[in-house]
């Protein structure tokens, strides 16, 4: 099928070639058989480099005292968590109303609880429910049902 669309080429020539004028033989060059603008000369040679030995000394105790310090950080984490394993009991309990398992963290010295997994309104709502439900039940009566809808 013709649409009427040629295809159009474009020839495409090389760039044209443009002699340098700042290609020089240097002294001491060796000859190439490569032209003038295919050729690479040596960038001319920098400063010399100046090493600061004493910035290294201060560099080499900078990274020492950063790493006392971490070494320090560390003691003082590993004492902390030492004495709060000391301090805190951990234990899980079966709570008689509702006989869910409960997490319980306290406090060794004086007996307080620091914190409890379910808190204690979840197992007071729990122990409420249960009673609910158990008096229900005793009573014959079908349980009230609890529609969703969205």
């Amino acid at each position: 099928m013709d649409f009427g669309n040629v295809p159009k080429v474009a020839t495409s020539a090389g760039a044209p070639v443009v002699a340098r004028a700042d290609v020089t033989a240097q002294p001491g060059s060796v000859a190439v058989d490569l032209p003038p603008e295919k050729t690479v000369q040596s960038a001319p040679a920098g400063d010399a480099v100046h090493i600061d030995v004493r910035a290294q000394e201060r560099d080499a105790r900078s990274r020492a005292a950063g790493e006392r310090r971490s070494f320090e950080r560390e003691q003082i984490g590993r004492e902390a968590g030492k004495t709060l394993d000391e301090t805190i009991e951990r234990k899980l309990v079966v709570d008689p109303r509702t006989r869910a398992l409960v997490l319980q963290k306290k406090n060794r010295e004086t007996g307080e609880t620091i914190f409890q997994l379910p808190d204690e309104a979840t197992l007071k709502l729990r122990a409420y429910s249960r009673e609910l439900t158990d008096r229900t039940r005793e009573a014959g009566e079908t349980p009230p049902r609890v529609e969703r809808t969205a």
